[in-house]
């Protein structure tokens, strides 16, 4: 997916949050077979998506790609977080701005649905009090009033709290029951896959458990490349052969760290026709300490404290590591240890190898985790403020 850029003085790359990607890595075959869902309503077995992959690895992305195939092809899309108050949204600012979004005569027709209240022009005014306000009811009107028009639902930052799981599983449960009034409907939920298994394990989640499931890793080298490549010339720029070798040994095939990666590159020289070995140099180092501050150590900081000894007893290995050497190093049983590995492999920060083996799935996560390890075993050095400031402490206030 690609769109024009503006110049040597905008960088191209996105590594914003939410600003999808002007090229977006991998997943061919699935945007192709998303185009074809919505073009043909060939839904088969896309009605409902599970999207799960680590942070920053393009979950986000991908739903904005769905909803521009979608909308592009005349469906309905209706976007939101996951937070607290999701079906409120959906219900009493998402639809009724889609109401008045639909043509005239599209309006006159729901006007006539008894659901919604329109004013002499057609415009929404509010719902009906004596109807009771149900997302499925909403969902089944709409769908009735454009002909049974397509409706794509996105759901992004699904999250395992037991409050806001049990609103999504209401609305999950709100939405199966318009699928099964006939209406052509595709959802999709994106999340970190243990968030993602604990939604599933919510009452009335048969039709959620059936969903097909689309996992966000790193890109191939050669995808990395590619977006590297592709993103640098809509910009009107081109990259350096050696300089494009560096920043994909350096990004790892991790889709945010391409964006932040490639956006320093841009900016170390931007009016230059093109980016250099020594502008993908000085990326190197400010894009690597941005994903740690940005991503890795926040990541780590939300593990729990076993979750943590686990990554530390792997750090210990320049590669794989044995499942028997961090049952080992942790002193405790394999199948103490079996608990963390499934439930970091979930949370997509680790990978199975081979039989017995695992390793990190996180770029730099095993550099991170090292030098915590090390600075906990030298709290000296730590003692004491780094900035100056300990020779000027502040006054006793009067």
């Amino acid at each position: 997916m690609k769109s024009q850029s503006q110049g040597h003085s905008n960088s191209p790359f996105r590594p914003g949050y939410s600003r999808a990607p002007l090229v977006f890595g991998g997943h061919v075959d699935t945007i192709e077979e998303f185009t074809n869902v919505f073009v043909n309503y060939d839904i088969g077995e896309n009605q409902s998506i599970l999207i799960s992959g680590l942070r920053g690895a393009g979950k986000t992305s991908m739903l904005g790609v769905m909803q521009e195939l979608a909308e592009s092809a005349g469906w309905i899309t209706i976007s939101d977080d996951a937070g607290s108050g999701l079906m409120n949204r959906v219900m009493n600012t998402t639809i009724p701005t889609i109401l008045n979004s639909v043509d005239e005569a599209t309006r006159v027709r729901l006007s006539g649905l008894g659901v919604w209240q329109f004013n002499a022009a057609f415009e929404y005014v509010d719902r009906r009090r004596e109807v009771t306000p149900l997302l499925r009811s909403d969902l089944i009107a709409l769908s009735e009033a454009t002909e049974n028009r397509g409706i794509l639902i996105l759901i992004d930052e699904v999250a395992s709290g037991k409050i806001r799981l049990k609103e999504l599983s209401r609305f999950a449960l709100e939405v199966s029951n318009a699928i099964a009034a006939g209406i052509n409907i595709v959802v999709a939920f994106a999340g970190v896959k243990i968030d993602l298994d604990e939604l599933l394990n919510q009452a009335h989640m048969t039709f959620l458990r059936r969903s097909r499931e689309i996992d966000f890793r790193r890109l191939s080298p050669a995808d990395t490349r590619k977006v590297l490549r592709e993103t640098t010339e809509l910009g009107g720029r081109r990259m350096d052969l050696n300089a494009e070798e560096l920043l994909v040994s350096v990004t790892q095939g991790y889709p945010y760290l391409i964006q932040l990666a490639g956006d320093y590159a841009w900016r170390a020289s931007p009016q230059s026709e093109s980016i250099s070995l020594a502008d993908a140099e000085a990326a190197q180092v400010k894009a690597i300490a941005g994903v740690e501050r940005r991503v890795i150590r926040r990541v780590y900081q939300d593990l729990s404290e076993k979750d943590q000894r686990f990554l530390q007893a792997m750090s210990v290995d320049e590669g794989k590591s044995k499942m028997a050497d961090i049952s080992k190093r942790m002193e405790v049983t394999p199948q103490y240890t079996n608990q963390y590995r499934i439930r970091l492999i979930d949370s997509g920060y680790v990978h199975t190898v081979e039989h017995g083996y695992v390793d990190f799935s996180l770029p730099y996560l095993r550099d991170y985790v090292r030098s915590v390890v090390a600075a906990e075993e030298r709290p000296e050095a730590t003692a004491g403020r780094p900035d100056g400031w300990d020779e000027f402490p502040p006054p006793a206030l009067r």
